[in-house]
């Protein structure tokens, strides 16, 4: 990103060529999610016993429980079971999210959620060259 690096940088780059890096990056972000919210994943709880299976943006969309689960748990640890293969389930959905940005971001720390509110360089992935003009622009809010 030539024009994004000449703003880190200090220089003033060209506007108009850094607006068409931000878009293009929205863009690859955006078909990231969407390829994302297309997929399914499953995840099971610890003993196996039930399986859940999530869309990639995490809502629940089914569950299968073991038969013997069903006769050997009771509400409790049925409940932690579902919880646990839940978690499993929302957990990789979060991992393939990490990748993903990974390959979006090359070179970059994944963060997932900076703090840009905070004062420069707080949680702030190394090389990324926008955060310190995002943080200004929520300072002056």
């Amino acid at each position: 990103m030539r024009n994004t690096a000449a703003f880190n940088e200090g220089r003033e780059g060209d506007v108009a060529g850094l607006v068409r890096e931000v878009q293009g990056r929205v863009g690859a972000l955006a078909d990231l999610l969407h390829g994302l919210s297309e997929e399914v994943v499953e995840g099971s709880d610890a003993t196996g016993a039930v399986v859940a299976r999530v869309s990639g943006a995490g809502r629940l969309l089914g569950l299968t429980v073991d038969p013997r689960a069903m006769r050997d748990l009771d509400h409790v640890a049925m409940s932690a079971a579902i919880q646990g293969a839940i978690g499993a389930a929302r957990s990789e959905v979060g991992e393939r999210l990490a990748r993903a940005m990974a390959g979006l971001t090359p070179g970059l720390t994944p963060n997932l959620a900076p703090d840009l509110t905070a004062d420069a360089g707080a949680n702030t992935p190394p090389g990324d060259p926008l955060a310190p003009y995002v943080r200004a622009l929520l300072r002056e809010e």
